[in-house]
């Protein structure tokens, strides 16, 4: 009987632990106890407090609709404070984008149909600006939330997921907590993992998206659109922040007092890896349009900078002894007073590793080398005008169709398709 018993009890062990699930729907109209989609809990913050007591894991599936960090059940209303965030916690994912009660099929995910949207916008009164860089001085966001959503002190086992994250205003002073940091998100010694989430729209002093200070969190297919602040305009990380991004894509963002429209990162070595990322549009008005990197070792691995702008480095900037490493990445109509594709700083430990990449059609030069600075070693790439190293020309990339964003490249033949030549070797 005993090696029954005991048995049993390693068939259990065995056993995956099943996660609590916890339902949030802005409509439901039932219990408001989180217990299904017509009895689930109106606010987010409701179902967060009910995890602080629950056995992990646990999953928070999150309806479409908007859901501001100050209301809860005892505050339908808010209350208006602007330091209330959501808090996302270890051992919990929290999944936006599903269908909710009503529908046809509740549990229905899809973040594109059924948009769900965490919204500093207290007061429910922004209004829309032309110029994002206005987000940091509109007077209808005076009374936003400091940081839409913290991932502070977590580990990857903190998610959040399927979310549209805005209208976070970091603007102020700093002290006793950084309020001035990530509008959007901001993390303090966290390492989550954020995924299928778009920043759009938030301000601050730095990291108008994404605040990182000590923390190297994951993200994956997120988006940053139009968020601004002095310094990283989509993401700034600061203080031994190494973050891992994939497939994530910087639209329009801004650093308006100086360095790293869609990232900046920041002293003391700071080395985020990034692959497969895309950069367009975005602008700086001193150092890196694109990506400011500032000491650290910055990976950049099959990325595109397209159309991004600043004073030095309208694509990518690497200074104060930086050592940034870009493979396969292709720079395109980016523009700076010095160095439109990459610009090289000051400082003898300087070093850009470029290899594999085509740097062309940048205004006014592809890479700008300042004096007295490292010796970008470049090797088999295509640079407009030339560069000195191993396997690199200077032959014009025929990009297939670039006004519309198509880098793809074309043979005499033209673009190749694979619905055509479904047995070709060739890879698009």
């Amino acid at each position: 009987m005993s090696k029954l018993i005991l048995g049993l009890v390693y068939l259990l062990l065995a056993i995956p632990c099943q996660a609590k699930i916890i339902y949030v729907d802005d409509d439901a109209n039932g219990l408001n106890d989180g217990s299904s989609w017509q009895n689930a809990y109106k606010y987010l913050q409701d179902a967060l407090s009910d995890t602080n007591s629950s056995p992990k894991p646990v999953e928070i599936r999150v309806a479409q609709g908007i859901y501001s960090p100050d209301k809860t059940s005892s505050d339908p209303n808010g209350t208006g404070d602007r330091e209330a965030t959501f808090q996302i916690i270890n051992g919990v994912i929290i999944k936006g984008g599903y269908a909710g009660f009503g529908q046809p099929d509740p549990n229905d995910w899809n973040i594109d149909l059924y948009k769900t949207t965490l919204s500093g916008d207290l007061d429910g009164n922004d209004i829309e600006v032309s110029d994002p860089c206005d987000l940091l001085t509109e007077p209808t966001r005076v009374e936003n939330s400091y940081h839409v959503v913290t991932g502070s002190k977590t580990d990857a086992t903190a998610t959040l997921d399927g979310f549209t994250i805005t209208a976070g205003n970091a603007n102020g002073q700093g002290r006793p907590v950084c309020t001035n940091c990530g509008g959007g998100m901001y993390n303090y010694i966290g390492n989550p993992f954020v995924a299928n989430c778009t920043f759009i729209s938030n301000s601050a002093e730095t990291g108008g998206g994404l605040q990182n200070r000590e923390s190297s969190p994951t993200l994956s297919n997120c988006i940053f659109i139009n968020n601004v602040s002095g310094d990283g305009g989509g993401i700034s990380n600061w203080w031994l922040s190494n973050p891992t991004l994939h497939n994530c894509i910087f639209i329009c963002n801004s650093a308006t007092h100086d360095n790293g429209g869609g990232m900046c990162n920041v002293p003391p070595d700071s080395s985020p890896t990034l692959k497969n990322c895309t950069f367009i549009g975005n602008r700086a008005r001193y150092w890196g349009g694109a990506v400011c990197c500032l000491r650290g070792f910055s990976t950049l691995t099959n990325c595109a900078f397209i159309a991004n702008n600043a004073e030095k480095g309208g694509g990518v900037c690497s200074d104060l002894d930086s050592r940034t490493t870009v493979s396969q990445c292709t720079f395109h109509g980016n523009k700076a007073s010095r160095g439109g594709g990459m610009y090289l700083g000051y400082g003898t430990g300087n070093l850009a590793v470029v290899n594999d990449s085509i740097l062309w059609g940048n205004t006014p030069n592809q890479i700008h080398q300042q004096q007295l600075s490292g010796i970008p070693f470049a090797t088999y790439t295509d640079i407009q005008g030339g560069w000195p190293g191993e396997g690199n020309i200077d032959k014009d990339p025929c990009f297939a169709d670039p006004n519309n964003g198509d880098y793809h490249l074309k043979s005499q033949a033209g673009r190749w398709e694979p619905s055509e030549n479904p047995k070709s070797e060739i890879r698009n």
